[in-house]
Formats: C-alpha cells, sequence, structure tokens
C-alpha cells in the first residue's frame, strides 16, 4: 500500500510535465506542493499519526521533493555539467529513498478505510484495494516518470536524449505505450508474449542499428536505441516484478487470469 501510495503520487506529479524538459522555477514549485499535498491528504486517510510521520511520512514527502527537484533541473540546467550531474544524483538518490522507505516502513499502513469499505462486494474490492493503488502507481510511473528517468540515464552516460528525439519523434508516446503493453502481459500472466514487442522493436531499428555499425561504429542513434530501450524494459518488468510479489502475497487478482 504505502509503495503503491508513493509511486501513485510521484507519476500523477510528472504527468504534469510529461512533455517539457525545461520546466521554470514556478512550476516546479506548484509540482512539489501538489506533491506534498497529495501525500499528506494519503497519509490521513490511511491513518498515519505523529510518530508513524517523523519516519514514513517525511521520507515521503523527501523523496518526492527530491526526485521531483532534481530531475528538473537535470534537465533543464543541461548546460552546467556539474549542476546536472549532483541533480541526476539527488533525483535518484530521491527515487531510492520514496522506494526503500516505502517497503521497509509499509507495515505502518493497513488499508484505505473508507474507500475500502465503498469497493465491498465490487470487482474492485475482490481484486483488493493494496493491489489496485499498486498496480495504479506502477501505471502512473510507466506514463511520464520512466521517461524521465531514461532522459536522466542517457545524460548520464553521454548519449543525450534530444539528439535521438528527433529522428524518433513518438519516442515519448511509444515508450509508455510499450512499457504499458509489457506490464498489461506481465500482470495477465503471459510475460513470454512481451518478447514479441522486444523482438518487433529491435527488427524495426535493426536497419538503423546495422548502417551505424556499417559505417565504423555505434551511432548517436544507436547508443540512443540500446540504452534507452534497456532502460525502458526493464522499468516495465520492474512494475510487472511489483505486482508480481504483490499478488503472490496477498493472494490478489492472480484468480482473474488462472
Amino acid at each position: 500500500m504505502a509503495l503503491g501510495t508513493w509511486l501513485l503520487v510521484i507519476g500523477l506529479c510528472d504527468l504534469l510535465r510529461a512533455a517539457r524538459d525545461t520546466t521554470t522555477g514556478v512550476r516546479r514549485g506548484l509540482i512539489a506542493a501538489l506533491a506534498v499535498v497529495l501525500l499528506v491528504l494519503a497519509g490521513v486517510l490511511v491513518g498515519i499519526d505523529g510518530s508513524e510521520w517523523i519516519g514514513l511520512g517525511a521520507a515521503w514527502i523527501v523523496g518526492a521533493l527530491l526526485w521531483l527537484l532534481g530531475s528538473s533541473a537535470a534537465l533543464t540546467d543541461r548546460q552546467d555539467a556539474q549542476v546536472a550531474v549532483v541533480a541526476r544524483v539527488v533525483a535518484f538518490l530521491g527515487l531510492a529513498v520514496g522506494i526503500v522507505v516505502s517497503v521497509l516502513g509499509g507495515g505502518v499502513i493497513e488499508s484505505y478505510g473508507a474507500p475500502a469499505s465503498i469497493l465491498e462486494g465490487t470487482l474492485l474490492g475482490q481484486i483488493g484495494l493494496d493491489h489496485l493503488v499498486l498496480v495504479l502507481g506502477v501505471v502512473a510511473i510507466q506514463l511520464s516518470t520512466a521517461n524521465i528517468a531514461i532522459r536522466l540515464v542517457l545524460d548520464s552516460v553521454g548519449v543525450p536524449a534530444s539528439a535521438g528525439e528527433k529522428q524518433l519523434k513518438g519516442g515519448r508516446m511509444l515508450g509508455p505505450m510499450e512499457r504499458l503493453l509489457i506490464l498489461g502481459l506481465g500482470i495477465a500472466g503471459s510475460l513470454t508474449a512481451a518478447t514479441i514487442v522486444v523482438a518487433a522493436k529491435g527488427l524495426l531499428r535493426f536497419p538503423e542499428l546495422q548502417r551505424g555499425s556499417a559505417e565504423g561504429g555505434a551511432s548517436d542513434v544507436t547508443e540512443y536505441f540500446l540504452i534507452g530501450s534497456f532502460a525502458s524494459w526493464l522499468i516495465a518488468l520492474g512494475g510487472v516484478g511489483l505486482v508480481g510479489l504483490s499478488t503472490a502475497s496477498g493472494g490478489g487478482w492472480a484468480m482473474y487470469f488462472d
């Protein structure tokens, strides 16, 4: 529940800058403030008390702020290499803090009382609110947060995303669609079918990869494709793994795909 909640808030906030690398200070502040409000509201709904806010609640907020502000700074301040490096470290540190603390401290959260009672007797109620929140959080991450994380990875290894995006204009849309397809197939228990997506993408890009090799080495587009694609697939598979672990530990909706 804790991890799903945090991921959902991060994903929703990142959707507000889905098509923007460069963001103004005002926009960053508004998005960060929204994240804090949503996390506090979520904490109230699940009944986090004062002592728990010192641990889990504070880590939620700190992790969210580090990711949102750090990633925004890393993408906006590309002209200053040192600032960009520090900002990327801060951003990924924020992700790590939010995920690790949510996993380790999630035991203090039991359920969203009122929403859970409303869902009783419905299909969503049978699935379980814990699983539903986690899946919504994982889906939200695939839509925009993953794109931002991949661009940070590309920048960190010296392959600017902007160079590849000029030739792969639909990347910001195709990436989430690809990840959602892999995630959906994985949740449905057909992860093997997801390999078709990977194979198809490789075949479509093979002529460019082969041309780059023939010209004496990997081009920027080749590196962009390889690093970006593997990072994208790992994020999608990570989401499948999180949902799978939750389903295995709590029953979840595995019954619907038997």
